[in-house]
């Protein structure tokens, strides 16, 4: 149920997009560096998916823990609360990165931060607007 084979093709598909930036990379056909960490991050995140995966259908103990994270109720109640302590937190801590970066003089990232907020208030209203129309 958790795991498909759509899943396992786009791992796959990480892998190979991953070990194909890292070997530009270290041809030099790609000239920044960055390529080749950014492939070999995604080659590792396909394959340890893949190992996911193929675990997800070879143990049935391992299958009955996964689908019991994924459909409990009680961690999508924990997860629902993370996220919204994540959101309150960012606009505190990014409110008060943006006074401190105000007095120290740095416009741009003063800037920046306060941008940061009014997108996540934006979203915040819209996202409240349409779950009160549809509850």
């Amino acid at each position: 149920m958790y795991f498909n084979n759509k899943k396992l093709a786009l791992s796959i598909f990480w892998v190979v997009l991953g070990l194909t930036l890292f070997i530009l990379s270290v041809a030099e056909v790609l000239d920044d560096s960055v390529y080749a960490g950014m492939g070999a991050a995604l080659a590792v995140i396909g394959a340890l998916q893949i190992w996911r995966n193929l675990k997800y259908r070879r143990d049935p103990e391992y299958r009955e823990k996964i689908d019991i994270e994924a459909g409990d109720e009680r961690n999508k109640t924990i997860r629902m609360q993370s996220w919204a302590w994540t959101g309150y937190l960012f606009i505190l801590v990014a409110a008060i990165a943006s006074v401190v970066a105000y007095f120290m003089g740095q416009l741009v990232v003063q800037q920046t931060l306060c941008y940061s907020i009014c997108f996540m208030l934006v979203v915040y209203w819209l996202a409240n607007v349409i779950l009160n129309k549809r509850m």
